[in-house]
């Protein structure tokens, strides 16, 4: 998906447990070499005896190394199975103290609003900087799935450094605008290739993106880059959005790459196109089942399971709404109303 495209590269592992690089490498010396008086990390650092001795109190605070009580000090770096797990066993706390406080802020949201739900469910976001920022936010908390359309011209919103769950599933539907801009196609090329379902349709109504069918981004304008952007937050609407996409997900073409790397679009399911191609004119005729069966080939169980998939592959719930969308398929221009028969005025 374009806005996952990473534009940065991921932080330094340690850098997330406050330690920083002179200091994670005056670390790494004395793990390399056991003991170490402060001008000998200052000679394997080319640093001023000085600066070499800040480092080494600056790493003996955080547990990551000890001296000796004789003269020069003498310094072991701490092991790192015991040292790293402390310090990030103490940040994963600060960061759970840090959660505890949303609902003593979320009730602070509610005791301000007393005639306002405390959250809203559609917001306008004008932004761009708050657009990225809710980009990220989205991201930063993703569980298990993202989806969205894909069209032209894309939302310019800043890369993703940070890494998505194993287990995320990412699927995009693009229009034919889209796979045309530059760079699209080798774009959802590497997108493929790093798991993501993609299917092309024709055209598509909006832009948008979902995340865990609890917040979504709908641009208002699909032409303007720089317009607002509605965010949608669980809810009847953000349901019927993400019903939307599912519809129109099962309407859409798989893409794939051959091994060359050129773009094949792949074909709805053949067993599928088979079946409607067999079943529906029979059905069309006024056969029963018993007749449809024997001259489509199959036995009648087949044919209830054919029938069934060919109603969910339409979104039709009865073999009469099934007809009717074969049909609308069939003669797309012409017009529902033309279908019912005029009464002819009276007392012409």
């Amino acid at each position: 998906m374009n806005t996952l495209r990473a534009g940065a590269q991921s932080p330094r592992p340690l850098e997330v447990l406050g330690i920083d690089e002179m200091e994670e490498s005056t670390y790494s010396a004395l793990l390399s070499h056991r003991l170490a008086t402060t001008e000998d990390i200052a000679s394997l650092l080319s640093l001023s005896p000085r600066k070499a001795q800040r480092l080494l109190d600056s790493i003996e605070s955080k547990g990551l190394a000890s001296h000796s009580p004789e003269r020069p000090r003498r310094y072991i770096a701490a092991s790192p199975e015991l040292a790293i797990e402390a310090l990030a066993s103490q940040r994963q706390a600060d960061i759970e103290r840090a959660r505890s406080i949303i609902p003593v802020l979320k009730k602070q949201i509610s005791s301000s609003h007393d005639t306002q739900e405390s959250e809203q469910l559609v917001e306008l976001i004008t932004s761009r900087a708050a657009l990225g920022q809710i980009v990220v936010q989205m991201l930063q908390t993703v569980q298990s799935e993202i989806v969205g359309f894909q069209r032209a011209p894309t939302l310019q919103i800043q890369g993703f450094p940070y890494e998505m769950p194993p287990d995320l599933r990412i699927r995009t539907i693009s229009d034919a605008g889209y796979l045309a801009l530059p760079g699209a196609l080798n774009s959802l090329r590497q997108d493929i290739k790093k798991g993501e379902e993609a299917r092309v349709s024709p055209t598509l109504p909006i832009k948008m993106m979902i995340v865990d069918r609890r917040v979504g981004l709908i641009p208002l304008n699909v032409e303007d880059q720089g317009g607002p952007v509605m965010l949608v937050r669980s809810s009847s609407l953000l349901d019927a959005l993400y019903a939307l996409f599912e519809l129109t997900w099962e309407r859409s073409t798989p893409i794939v790459f051959t091994q060359t790397g050129e773009l094949k679009t792949g074909t709805p399911d053949s067993r599928l196109s088979d079946a409607a191609e067999q079943v529906i004119p029979l059905l069309a005729a006024g056969l029963n089942d018993k007749a449809i069966a024997y001259e489509a080939g199959m036995s009648t169980t087949t044919l209830n399971r054919r029938i069934g998939e060919l109603m969910k592959s339409f979104g039709t719930r009865t073999r009469f709404q099934l007809g009717w969308r074969a049909a609308m398929d069939a003669f797309p221009q012409q017009p529902a109303a033309s279908t019912r028969s005029k009464k002819t005025p009276k007392g012409g």
